[in-house]
């Protein structure tokens, strides 16, 4: 079955009640298996900017290198890595090249399905959450001073969630060098919904808030997605917030897969070996 008659998948993002500029951007691409969350920073919109550019980026990357010959579950992988890559290369070209732009980066997450696997991949405090069996998982660990301290044990979960600096992070694209990309793979089930987003979700809503959101609309994921906005938004909405949301509904797994991509497979195994 394809990917895209196998899920659903809704995205959407909003201002906020305090900023009149958005600079987050989500993209859901059915064809693709593909959901993206960025959240920009840099004034002067350069934030904005930062953040379609690392959407942009993987966008194309994935989908000139899906187009051809299947790459394999491992080289699906790759493949989603380098798109990050290139998206951080890609504001620090354009950051160098305009001097409004200078200090622009992003943050991202992002989810590929393939072959009954989904591939994270994230930068930064933007989040991707798995709704299995009734329960809400977080999946991805934010890169920020905060978090590094809490792990340290010396900031409780409580004063994580007031601290004045949750906003910094040690890692977003376009800042600094080649950022390392967290990568993780996991196998999918009929029924999982994930949910990726932005800061500005999980700093107004309380983790048990989504998880009973989501549970209790994940046959109905545009409402879904509405809701969680709205009651960010009606616990302050200090920042943007930005949903992606798909929920797993069959196998997407290629049955009988052709001689070309199972030669493609070897080929890469033994240039790997």
């Amino acid at each position: 079955m394809l990917i895209r008659d196998a899920c659903e998948m809704v995205c959407l993002s909003d201002a906020g009640c305090v900023r009149t500029l958005n600079e987050d951007v989500a993209r859901v691409h059915p064809d693709l298996g593909l959901l993206l969350v960025a959240d920009g920073m840099g004034g002067h919109n350069a934030g904005a900017l930062a953040a379609r550019i690392a959407a942009d980026a993987v966008d194309e990357t994935l989908r000139q290198g899906l187009s051809g010959c299947p790459p394999g579950l491992d080289g699906a992988g790759e493949l989603l890595r380098q798109s990050v890559l290139r998206a951080g290369r890609r504001i620090r070209r354009s950051a160098a090249a305009q001097r409004h732009q200078q200090g622009m980066g992003a943050t991202l997450a992002c989810l590929l399905l393939y072959e009954d696997h989904a591939w994270l991949a994230h930068v930064g405090d933007t989040r991707i959450y798995r709704l299995r069996e009734h329960r809400l998982q977080l999946l991805t660990r934010d890169q920020s001073p905060n978090q590094q301290a809490h792990s340290a044990g010396l900031l409780s979960a409580g004063q994580l969630a007031a601290s004045h600096n949750r906003h910094l992070v040690t890692r977003a694209l376009g800042l600094g060098g080649e950022t390392a990309v967290q990568l993780q793979c996991l196998r999918v089930a009929p029924g999982d919904v994930f949910l990726l987003c932005s800061d500005g979700l999980n700093d107004m809503v309380d983790g048990r808030d989504i998880e009973l959101l989501l549970e209790s609309l994940a046959q109905r994921l545009p409402m879904a997605a509405a809701q969680l906005v709205m009651v960010a938004r009606d616990c302050g909405g200090h920042d943007n917030v930005t949903v992606a949301l798909v929920r797993i509904e069959a196998s997407f797994a290629r049955a009988g897969r052709s001689l070309l991509a199972r030669l493609f497979d070897w080929l890469r195994g033994r240039s790997a070996a």
